[in-house]
């Protein structure tokens, strides 16, 4: 592209201060040339030069681009616009979204796969990414199959595999449990059982955090799960302590403050090994980083 072609594609990006986008905020006074701020400031009005380095016509050459077309084009993680891989500029009170692929990977990482089931460390029947089943009915709900055949497991067939596998010790290797049963669940209802607990974890986290659906991704997959693990619970009452998330209240705090670090320093389980309490306390401090 010739220097008369490329300056086709200079389209400054400007915003005003109800598009609460935060410019450099060193800016200085502009000259109005393109790439210049015109307005110093961390609300003023700026300019970015996005096809100097990504030159691809978004736009009919010689069109300044609204703010409603940067947006459109622009895609987010954790609040960072960016044009391909070019991070452009961070804006405020914007939604992030939880990538599934890595949700899954996250919770497979630290609960195991097992289409069988078993008994947790505490003696409770579990199956699939960790998703406990508290009764016999929990467990016919879900669609299990022989494993000889394949073909769709009956009621009766999966109260027995449940009964055959609470009857055994707790708190053992999950693949020894396999011998004690006849049915799996498949790949397909694995994902959906964690994909529908998670959601539900999800939708209570909006409710128990403030601007929750802002927070960096990193943040969320922590707080994701420490409800999985921990449960949601209840505050405390005269007659009983709080329970599960309900507990942090340090934790709570910090994080609606967005202070990652603060909340990196306490966000320690009870339980969990020490390799996944560091794990969640770094994705803490990598959303630190990005402040």
């Amino acid at each position: 592209m010739d220097k008369d072609e490329k300056k086709k594609y200079l389209h400054p990006l400007y915003f005003n201060n109800a598009s609460n986008v935060a410019c450099h905020p060193n800016a200085p006074n502009g000259g109005g040339g393109s790439g210049a701020f015109a307005l110093p400031g961390p609300l003023g009005l700026c300019s970015y030069d996005v096809y100097s380095n990504f030159p691809h016509p978004f736009s009919p050459a010689g069109r300044y681009l609204t703010p409603e077309e940067i947006l459109g084009l622009a895609n987010t993680r954790d609040g960072f616009f960016r044009f391909g891989n070019i991070s452009c500029f961070k804006a405020k009170n914007v939604e992030t979204v939880l990538n599934w692929d890595e949700v899954k990977a996250d919770f497979a990482r630290w609960e195991g796969r097992f289409p069988y089931m078993y008994l947790d460390t505490k003696g409770l029947v579990t199956v699939g990414i960790g998703k406990m089943l508290p009764n016999i009915a929990a467990a016919q709900s879900l669609g299990f199959v022989r494993r000889a055949d394949g073909l769709v497991a009956t009621a009766k067939e999966i109260e027995t595999d449940f009964n055959e596998v609470k009857k055994q010790p707790a708190a053992k290797l999950a693949s020894s449990y396999q011998k004690h049963t006849k049915l799996d669940l498949p790949n397909n209802e694995i994902d959906a059982l964690l994909k529908s607990t998670a959601d539900s974890f999800e939708k209570s986290l909006e409710g128990y955090f403030k601007d929750y659906k802002t927070y960096p991704t990193t943040v969320k997959r922590a707080l994701l799960d420490m409800a999985y693990n921990l449960g949601m619970g209840k505050d405390a009452t005269k007659k009983h302590h709080a329970t599960g998330l309900h507990q942090f209240k340090t934790l709570k705090a910090a994080v609606e403050s967005g202070d990652w670090k603060k909340a990196s320093e306490n966000c320690h389980r009870k339980g969990p090994s020490e390799e996944r309490n560091n794990w969640t306390r770094d994705l803490f401090l990598e959303a630190a980083k990005t402040k």
